[in-house]
């Protein structure tokens, strides 16, 4: 089996040529064809705006080399593409990156330890992560932020049974599971992406936490119940689009936890998340580019902050 590829990038590729053009692709034995998109993103949620375009870039894959025939018919169609041929090297990019990923502390005696790995002496917690294809290994600043709110608030109970804590856009499950080993009484997580419910159901079973977390399908503006502890690790673009919805659910005098805050954004976020929210700031701290807040839901509050 070769250990190469052919990538072929047709350059200014008119738009409405673009279908015709990847049937033809896969008539000479492509193996997928990507497309390269502009797009712009200016309130940072996750439905960015496509920028109109009269031609686009194409990369197109193949095991061999495309002949001659290929390119004739594509210039016949649209006689101003150009093309470059690549042959690059095969890799299986999950393995790659799992070589990178290894056991670490996530805070206090937790540890993130990869399912294909052994736990190290040293982690006495270990919670076993397998990703897949979902965010939130505990690597990236925002998701140790709120384990550290997590670890924090939940080490304070003195009944943890007695709460409910539910973690918005769960992910892998990492921080409904931190949750868990502090034998939190009700814990859901709940996530809009189905791959991401399946990895998070899956890393619940492999630390044998089935009977202590439920990851949900619903929506959140779907969720009838009320928590104690509301964990939402999202972008601050996203956050302000569901303020409603995750207040709905903070029982009075409850605890926030919001993680995905840009610094050079936090000013904005402040301005259209805080206004009316009935939330005071317990405490916020900076991570990397980041900003969390973990703030108690209080009526009479007024917009404050407290740095670590």
């Amino acid at each position: 089996m070769s250990n190469t590829y052919f990538r072929v990038r047709l350059s200014a590729v008119p738009a409405q040529y673009e279908d015709l053009i990847t049937g033809h692709s896969f008539d000479f034995g492509a193996t997928g064809v990507t497309e390269a998109l502009n797009f712009r993103q200016p309130d940072l949620t996750y439905d960015p705006d496509l920028v109109p375009a009269r031609a686009h870039d194409i990369d197109v894959y193949f095991t061999e080399k495309p002949s001659p025939d290929y390119f004739t018919k594509i210039l016949e169609w649209a006689p101003r593409v150009q093309y470059q041929i690549f042959e690059e090297e095969s890799k299986d990019w999950l393995a790659e990156w799992k070589k990178g990923f290894v056991p670490f502390q996530l805070v206090g005696d937790f540890w993130v330890v990869p399912s294909w790995l052994e736990a190290p002496a040293e982690a006495k917690i270990p919670i076993i992560i397998d990703p897949g294809m979902a965010f939130g290994t505990g690597t990236h600043a925002t998701t140790k932020m709120a384990s550290y709110f997590v670890n924090k608030l939940c080490s304070g109970f003195d009944k943890p049974a007695d709460i409910s804590l539910i973690d918005v856009g769960t992910g892998t499950g990492i921080l409904a599971m931190l949750a868990a080993h502090y034998k939190v009484g009700h814990i859901m997580g709940i996530e809009i992406d189905p791959e991401a419910r399946r990895v998070a159901r899956e890393n619940v079973k492999l630390n044998k936490l089935e009977a202590d977390i439920v990851i949900g399908d619903e929506l959140i503006e779907e969720i009838d119940d009320s928590f104690d502890v509301v964990v939402a690790n999202i972008i601050d673009g996203v956050l302000i689009q569901i303020k409603t919805a995750l207040l709905s659910i903070l029982k009075p005098g409850g605890h926030i936890f919001l993680t995905g805050i840009l610094l050079e954004r936090e000013s904005h976020f402040i301005e259209h998340f805080f206004e009316d929210s009935g939330l005071e700031v317990v405490r916020r701290i900076e991570k990397d580019e980041w900003v969390g807040f973990w703030m108690k839901h209080n009526p009479d509050a007024e917009i404050q902050s407290a740095s670590e």
